[in-house]
């Protein structure tokens, strides 16, 4: 028998024709069954309507009477299955000989547009009269075969339905097609060397879509749509190896349908795609979640992207590596999301694992940020340094290609510069200040410099605001240098100021103050930040507007990119 569908109620137009693979579906038509009427005698009758998309009655649709525990490979020899044919209005009518509960399909001859509902029951000397039923678009079942699962062959199928597939070879995964869009109960796997077990329930499939079953029996899924259109995030371009953020509450998501830590959650893109995922913080009892994803493309100007999310998984769920999220094949050398607590190192979530210590008396407290929890730094000694990052990844030469962001709340205006984060005086950092060249003295600004030997500080800067969440990100990109506040370019030309001064690339990475006092061109201290950051970020690619944007509008407390419908 071949591997691809044993139904006919697709491939081919009338039913009770001998299938793919010479398997016979056998259907029975209602009795004197004229224009969807039908007669009865005593036996259960079922009767509906199918209309299309629009509305509209869909006339020759074959409609099937399915038993509950039907197997639609072992009984499809064997089994007759009532059955009719929609007349001009839609209607059918189904006599059936046996009182039970039934599952109703329905497929359209000419388009192979499918319907399905379960749990009908049938009642002796009854007519039962279904709401209409909406012929969409088949959807497609990958089946994933655990882990461990060793077998030459066998099939999978939905119990009391004609969906099912067979297969006589060893294989990591199972395909199924034509399946009508809903959610299917359950999804049974036998094998000539296991016995049958359910691998799937609840199983939701999309019209025109594929859905992923992987890992055993998933209770739960949900579809997560990306809008970047201008109802949404309002991003033009397509932005590739993009870290989605996606965050859960009690209003989308109900945390008891999944494990404690959240360790049966699961993320698949296009094409059944496997996503890396990373929970920056789960906390059911409070009813939310932050959860990074990473996504190969974000299709810009697109609101019907989407990504699965499944959950509640009672078995071994073998999870993606955490740190593959923020990849640094695609640029992402350092990344500190702040929320760890206070008595542990700042864990980098790239592979680099620049991990960040302060020492006892400096450690900044763990505070509500942007995204999850911060850190809130007080002004005067508090710091985080990244040992070993001096001549290391987050090392980039003068005109070499690099971006650094943070999420950045000002306490408050003191006339006073606070440095955000910072590899050295002399050499870049994202700060607070109210020095420049362009702009009335003691105007409070946000400043992205780079150092360099022959200008000495380039300095791109825009007006600063105060106890308000704000994402800067500086761009450098060989002599060019741009300053973005919330996603909006906010100046790309540079301030210079000239001194004897010499670049300096020995300091490690620091956030929260300079590594060094800074002494020229005037004396500042060692600039402590005084209020939140969070989500720091370092990137050894000059990261384009599109990426900026989607960064913000994905980020921000009113999320414009995930949309749950």
């Amino acid at each position: 028998m071949r591997a691809d569908s044993i139904r006919q109620f697709v491939k081919y137009a009338v039913l009770g024709v001998a299938g793919t693979g010479g398997l016979l579906m056998s259907f029975c038509s209602s009795p004197a069954s004229v224009e969807g009427g039908g007669t009865r005698g005593g036996n259960p009758v079922v009767t509906g309507k199918i209309v299309g998309k629009n509305g509209v009655a869909q006339r020759n649709v074959q409609v099937a009477l399915i038993t509950e525990g039907y197997n639609p490979v072992a009984d499809a020899g064997s089994a007759i299955l009532p059955a009719d044919t929609t007349d001009s209005l839609g209607e059918y009518s189904i006599e059936t000989a046996d009182s039970g509960r039934y599952t109703v399909e329905a497929v359209g001859i000419m388009n192979g547009e499918r319907a399905i509902r379960f749990a009908v029951d049938a009642i002796p000397d009854s007519t039962v009269v279904l709401p209409a039923d909406t012929l969409q678009k088949p959807g497609v079942i990958n089946l994933v075969i655990p882990a461990g699962s060793a077998s030459s062959g066998g099939y999978a199928y939905v119990p009391g339905t004609s969906i099912g597939v067979e297969f006589s070879d060893s294989r990591d995964t199972v395909r199924i097609d034509s399946v009508p869009s809903g959610v299917l109960p359950e999804l049974i796997l036998s094998q000539e060397s296991t016995a049958a077990e359910v691998v799937g329930t609840f199983v939701s499939v999309v019209a025109g879509e594929t859905t992923l079953v992987v890992d055993g029996n998933w209770n739960n899924s949900r579809r997560v749509y990306l809008n970047t259109t201008a109802s949404g995030a309002d991003v033009e371009g397509d932005v590739y190896n993009f870290p989605v953020l996606i965050r859960l509450s009690s209003d989308n998501f109900n945390f008891s349908e999944i494990k404690p830590d959240g360790s049966d959650l699961l993320f698949t893109g296009s094409g059944n795609v496997r996503l890396s995922h990373e929970i920056e913080r789960w906390d059911p009892d409070a009813g939310h979640a932050e959860v990074w994803v990473r996504v190969d493309t974000v299709f810009g100007n697109d609101a019907q992207q989407s990504i699965m999310m499944f959950w509640g998984n009672s078995g071994e769920v073998s999870l993606p590596e955490e740190n593959s999220v923020f990849d640094t094949t695609a640029g992402y050398q350092g990344v500190w999301h702040l929320g760890d607590g206070a008595e542990v190192p700042v864990r980098d979530a790239t592979v680099n694992n620049y991990n960040g210590t302060s020492p006892d008396t400096a450690q900044p407290q763990v505070a509500e940020g942007v995204i999850g929890s911060c850190r809130q730094f007080n002004g005067s000694n508090n710091f985080i340094t990244m040992a070993g990052t001096a001549s290391g990844k987050l090392d980039f030469s003068e005109k070499g290609s690099y971006t650094v962001s943070a999420w950045v709340r000002l306490d408050t205006f003191d006339n006073v510069s606070h440095c955000i984060v910072s590899k050295g005086y002399e050499q870049y950092y994202l700060r607070s200040t109210y020095i420049s060249t362009s702009l009335p003295s003691g105007t409070p600004l946000w400043e992205f410099v780079e150092f360099s030997d022959a200008d000495k500080w380039q300095a791109s800067n825009t007006p600063a605001t105060q106890q308000e969440w704000t994402l800067l990100t500086g761009v450098r990109d060989g002599e060019r240098q741009l300053l973005y506040c919330n996603g909006v370019p906010v100046d790309s030309t540079m301030d210079t100021w000239t001194n004897t001064v010499s670049r300096n690339t020995s300091n490690d990475l620091t956030i929260g103050r300079f590594a060094s006092p800074v002494l020229v061109p005037i004396i500042e201290g060692y600039c402590y930040f005084k209020g939140g950051i969070d989500e720091v970020r370092i990137i050894s690619a000059a990261q384009n507007a599109d990426w900026v944007r989607l960064c913000y509008m994905n980020q921000r407390p009113d999320d414009r990119l995930v949309e749950f419908r």
